[in-house]
């Protein structure tokens, strides 16, 4: 029997559904922001009414049938469309009611096959498609019942109209668009819509004025709106939505994407005037159609591209502050989204003998390449050099840098003495490999007979696949690893990086890097996981850190647990408080390429884990990983009003911290002590906050201290354990006797 605590959920739930349908046509997917637009949609009380009972209707269907993605409010907002269009076409009576109700349910159903059609086979979102469809049905069928009562010359029909003599793309007009899309076209429910928008991203406002800007001007250039006065007022909505699915929601942020939702809003003006007389004609308004062809012909196109140059289509559909900030995390952290990462392909310490536009082969088509060799005390090779067995790397195992196939090999030429080249044979003994991303991966002068893996075989990153040798156009040993385009032999090569190495400096000193792309004379390994530091790191499902937090100044400590957990869609996210039902704040991590990385901040503010993320955010497990930089969401930063003011101001669609850590084992307290320094830098501002932190080898995280020029914060490891599951017991330690 469910108890009022479970009954009280469901009714939020259900009350947060409802409302984030309304919000979900501007694909804001808000429920705060779903409310203000409903009372907006009750400006004409027929209007909002039948909106209301449309998709209370659809809620109870979907919940009834069980209908998979029914969070994605898709199945809602579809059916809302269709209420909010029938209360527009006639007045509220029984008759009316029984139609709304039966056309509610047949929205569910066609949106439910249509999501399994289009998003689940071909990626592709369903829009507003299923109410177009159930509304031009439902409209042409009502026609022919004399029970329903017509509204007075509904306007978004009566498009020839007489009004002003000249309409220019004034605010009000924009305004009365912009309530139209929710059937109200009056210029005071287009502010609050876009107010609205605005609140949730200032971005998209942005977008919403400049498509429909672009639409108009493309309408009055093939159209005399003169002779429609009206059209524009009911229809201009089409072109604001276009530019906020492509420009804001579907793409990420940046100058070609915001050009190309500019491209897509002409677009749909030609559309909406090829289709606004044939329409006419049955009686029947022009509604979504244009948004609908045009966005889905955009995103269609741009999925059939083969490159990675802008503008980019974003992983998830999201506001365009959220798709703007996962794409520039990911650039920090995986490279440009032009350049293919990859892993070194030895073991050890290599140095690199020719880099990028190196100054021997490297040169023109074949500039993006690296040649790879080993020195010790400034030298290749040992005794006086006479034979290969004297080099130090001729012989040692090549490693798979990459997943992929291998499509091609060469294996039985000989190696070069030193000093001699084969020229007629340029690669030597060499594989290439077919990698997953499409593009191909060339290994070249590689020992004789070495080679491991034969034509069609697959291979994954650390994989010993051949050992380095001194065959083709190669003086002496080295290995020569490219990019290229095509799997033709020697074509045009493509930019690459290399991702999380240790370089080696004078002094003992090493740098962890994520990302690089190292230089001639650079002495560079593979960071290889130190199972000393991954045990304490390590973050399996279930386990729960409890810290004792307080602040500068203040007599109160707080406690706080951050406890991981596994999405449904096999996400991993350290959560704070409430879990990932939706109320509590929370960050996705990935332990990967021996580096503990955290990612996707959600929720609400939460000092205790923002202030987890900016000490371990990103970590590698390499023991000689001794300084490493970072580029965190400044949102992480502890700023006061003033500093997020600036920020908003200068950053508007969000920015990164400039971040440098420092870890040293401290042999007296037998710990790992971690330092950072973050940075927030605007234009002629900054500021910085610098936090210690120590890593125990057995309890790990277990003590952070932040300090700024406003007070000090303090966090500190009292409890630490596994949550029980399913055969899986629980257990607890608690660290106070250990930190005191």
């Amino acid at each position: 029997m469910p108890t009022d605590k479970t009954v009280t959920s469901e009714i939020t739930t259900a009350i947060a559904q409802l409302f984030r349908a309304y919000s979900s046509i501007l694909f804001l997917n808000n429920a705060w922001a779903g409310f203000f637009i409903a009372l907006v949609t009750f400006f004409e009380v027929n209007i909002g009414t039948c909106g209301l009972i449309s998709v209370l209707t659809a809620l109870m269907i979907a919940r009834l049938l069980q209908f998979p993605k029914i969070e994605t409010g898709l199945h809602l907002l579809n059916s809302l469309l269709v209420g909010l269009a029938l209360g527009a076409l006639y007045l509220l009576s029984s008759h009316l009611l029984i139609l709304i109700l039966i056309a509610s349910a047949l929205t569910v159903v066609l949106s439910a096959a249509l999501i399994a059609l289009m998003e689940t086979d071909r990626q592709l979102p369903v829009l507003s498609l299923p109410f177009l469809i159930v509304i031009t049905v439902v409209a042409l069928a009502a026609q022919q019942n004399s029970q329903l009562i017509p509204m007075d010359a509904p306007a978004f029909t009566a498009l020839y109209q007489s009004g002003s003599s000249i309409i220019g793309p004034s605010a009000n007009q924009f305004l009365m668009s912009l309530g139209a899309t929710f059937f109200t076209s009056q210029a005071v429910a287009g502010a609050i819509i876009l107010l609205v928008i605005a609140i949730r991203s200032r971005y998209l406002a942005l977008l919403a004025l400049a498509g429909y800007l672009a639409g108009y001007c493309t309408l009055w250039l093939f159209l005399d709106i003169q002779n429609y006065p009206l059209l524009l007022n009911w229809t201009g909505f089409n072109f604001a939505l276009v530019a906020i699915a492509l420009g804001g929601i579907y793409m990420i942020p940046g100058v070609a994407s915001f050009i190309t939702a500019l491209l897509a809003a002409a677009f749909c003006a030609l559309i909406l005037i090829a289709t606004q007389k044939l329409l006419f004609v049955y009686g029947l308004p022009v509604l979504a159609l244009p948004f609908v062809v045009t966005t889905l012909v955009f995103l269609i196109a741009m999925k059939a591209r083969f490159s990675i140059r802008p503008p980019w289509l974003a992983p998830q559909p999201n506001l365009p502050e959220i798709n703007y900030e996962n794409a520039r995390l990911a650039r920090v952290r995986n490279g440009a989204i032009h350049s293919v990462p990859l892993l070194p392909p030895f073991l050890g310490k290599w140095q690199i003998y020719q880099g990028f536009d190196g100054p021997h082969t490297h040169k023109g088509p074949w500039r993006h390449a690296l040649d790879f060799y080993i020195k010790v005390d400034d030298q290749s090779f040992q005794n006086n050099g006479a034979t290969l067995k004297d080099f130090y790397c001729f012989g040692l195992p090549v490693v798979s840098p990459a997943h992929g196939q291998v499509i091609r090999i060469q294996n039985s030429l000989a190696d070069n003495p030193p000093g001699e080249v084969d020229t007629k044979n340029n690669w030597g003994n060499f594989i290439l490999i077919r990698l997953d991303n499409g593009f191909h991966l060339l290994l070249a002068h590689l020992q004789n007979s070495s080679i491991s893996v034969s034509e069609g075989a697959r291979v994954k990153p650390g994989e010993k696949i051949a050992r380095c040798g001194n065959s083709g156009r190669s003086p002496q040993p080295h290995l020569h690893m490219q990019i290229q385009e095509t799997s033709a032999l020697g074509s045009r090569t493509y930019p690459f990086h290399l991702q999380s190495i240790v370089k080696h400096k004078a002094g003992g000193l090493s740098e962890y890097l994520l990302v690089n792309i190292p230089e001639v004379g650079d002495c560079i390994e593979a960071a290889t996981i130190d199972d000393k530091l991954e045990k304490p790191l390590h973050m399996p499902v279930g386990q729960q850190l409890t810290y004792e937090y307080s602040e500068q100044n203040s007599a109160n400590k707080t406690r706080h647990t951050l406890t991981v957990e596994l999405t449904l869609s096999g996400q991993f996210r350290l959560v704070s408080g409430s879990g990932v039902s939706g109320r509590g704040a929370s960050a996705a991590f990935v332990e990967a390429n021996g580096v503990l990385a955290f990612f996707d901040r959600q929720g609400p503010k939460d000092p205790l884990l923002d202030l987890w993320l900016l000490a371990y955010g990103l970590t590698p497990l390499a023991r000689t990983a001794h300084q490493w930089q970072d580029s965190p969401s400044a949102q992480l930063f502890p700023a006061n009003f003033i500093q997020r003011f600036f920020q908003h101001c200068f950053r508007p669609l969000g920015c990164g911290l400039t971040s440098h850590y420092t870890r040293n084992w401290s042999a007296s307290e037998k710990q790992w002590r971690q330092q950072s320094v973050h940075q927030l830098q605007l234009p002629q501002l900054g500021w910085e906050v610098k936090i210690e932190s120590l890593i125990d080898p057995v309890l790990g995280c277990c003590e952070i201290t932040l300090h700024d020029n406003e007070k000090t914060r303090k966090a500190v490891l009292i409890e630490t354990g596994l949550s029980s599951d399913e055969g899986i017991p629980s257990w607890h330690i608690d660290t106070n006797p250990h930190l005191n």
